[in-house]
């Protein structure tokens, strides 16, 4: 293999690190580390453009809106990833379980679908400068995360 390939090699991985990260960051209510890996003047977009954000405050206050009072566990695979230079373009299948809390500890609800990003590389670390979520398939009800204004 040479030298080429393996650098590939790692920087794929690195993205994929990425993603890891993002959901052990909402797992685990770890919202400081969400400014590590997204850029401050990144945007989002979620679910066919329902929702899209502006810049890395405001991608975090959404993300925060939806699941900081809900129990979650995120499962990811099928890893790409796309680098030329120091740009990239990833993406992984997700599986999302948010469990109610408290009056709402009875509701549930499951997304299958499709994250995707655009990232940059800084000082040897990749981070988001777009952020996607696709949704596939949705089970349960967004009533578990509450009627918080997004």
């Amino acid at each position: 293999m040479g030298t080429n390939s393996l650098a590939q090699l790692v920087d794929r991985q690195a993205i994929a690190d990425v993603f890891n990260r993002y959901v052990d960051a909402l797992d685990y209510k770890r919202w400081g580390d969400l400014d590590e890996m997204i850029e401050p003047d990144a945007t989002a977009s979620w679910f066919q453009n329902q929702w899209s954000q502006s810049g890395r405050v405001e991608i975090v206050r959404f993300i925060r809106s939806w699941v900081e009072d809900v129990k979650t566990h995120h499962i990811l695979g099928n890893y790409t990833a796309t680098v030329q230079g120091d740009s990239a373009q990833g993406s992984c299948r997700v599986r999302a379980h948010h469990a109610g809390v408290g009056e709402r500890s009875h509701l549930f609800e499951e997304t299958l679908g499709v994250f995707s990003a655009r990232f940059i590389r800084r000082d040897d670390v990749w981070r988001i400068v777009h952020f996607n979520e696709e949704l596939l398939v949705m089970l349960g009800t967004f009533d578990v995360f509450g009627n918080q204004q997004r």
